[in-house]
């Protein structure tokens, strides 16, 4: 009898934590993590050189920048140095995609394509790091 009780006692309690388990949300900051990843998927995918492609990229950009701002609040305390990093990186591609619009010629297009791939690593190693905790 005490041995069913036991038993009886033992597969309540695995069953409870199996469903504790299962209800555990995943924290705010993997999903920034997901949306920025996506969001900056398709920035990738743009063709500047394309008619439009220009405007395209300004426009994508704007909506990296929001889910970056999303990621920046989830993360900001416990990955600060990679937001730092990210966030710099993110402006000095800001500004060279305003030049190369205000003035599209092979040298402004060269240094927006080098800190789009500056950009590039900071964010990756940021989403790494962070999805690393998810």
């Amino acid at each position: 009898m005490r041995l069913r009780l036991v038993m009886a006692a033992a597969g309540f309690l695995m069953s409870s934590a199996a469903l504790v388990a299962c209800g555990e949300d995943t924290p705010a900051v993997c999903g920034s993590a997901d949306q920025l990843q996506s969001s900056f998927d398709e920035l990738k995918d743009i063709d500047v050189t394309e008619e439009n492609g220009l405007d395209e990229f300004k426009s994508q950009l704007e909506t990296v920048d929001g889910d970056l701002d999303q990621l920046t609040n989830d993360a900001k305390s416990e990955f600060s140095t990679q937001v730092d990093a990210v966030t710099a990186s993110f402006e000095a591609l800001g500004a060279s995609v305003q030049a190369a619009t205000a003035d599209p010629s092979v040298d402004t297009l060269a240094v927006a394509s080098t800190a789009l791939s500056e950009f590039s690593t900071e964010v990756q190693a940021l989403i790494s790091d962070v999805k690393s905790t998810c």
